[in-house]
């Protein structure tokens, strides 16, 4: 275990990592669409997410993914699609069911994000060493999978 000491400094490190992370989730949020906020970007995420792990996106599922309730869920999910960033179409497994997937617009307008996004870390990484970067990532996967 790590002494003491280390732990306050990675506290401190992490609150100031998260409270960035949060502020640039919501000028993410802006680049893809001016109405979006961060709850609606991280909820588009989450359904390109689930479209690429070949899997189909219904509300629950991605409720279970964010730790949201469904009814937050629910609410983003109709502001995405007023924003035409999202469809529902019907869940071939299940005729009751709607799915959720990206329009062409959502796609392409988070693809230009993400692009613009990895720009911006390349350039903050730029005097880093290769094995820093790895470093960081399996670090970073660490943790993430340590998560609760």
């Amino acid at each position: 275990m790590a002494p003491t000491s280390d732990l306050g400094e990675l506290e401190v490190e992490l609150s100031r990592l998260l409270r960035r992370a949060r502020s640039a989730q919501q000028r993410t949020a802006a680049q893809v669409h001016p109405d979006l906020d961060s709850a609606g970007y991280a909820v588009l995420v989450a359904i390109r997410d689930l479209a690429l792990a070949g899997g189909g996106a219904r509300g629950g599922d991605i409720s279970d993914v964010l730790g949201l309730h469904k009814s937050t869920t629910s609410r983003n999910l109709t502001t995405l699609e007023e924003l035409r960033l999202i469809e529902r179409i019907p869940d071939p497994a299940d005729a009751r069911a709607r799915q959720v997937r990206l329009t062409t617009a959502g796609s392409e307008a988070l693809e230009r994000t993400f692009a613009g996004r990895r720009e911006r870390l390349k350039a903050r990484l730029a005097d880093w060493t290769a094995d820093d970067v790895a470093d960081l990532a399996r670090l970073l996967r660490l943790l993430n999978d340590t998560a609760p």
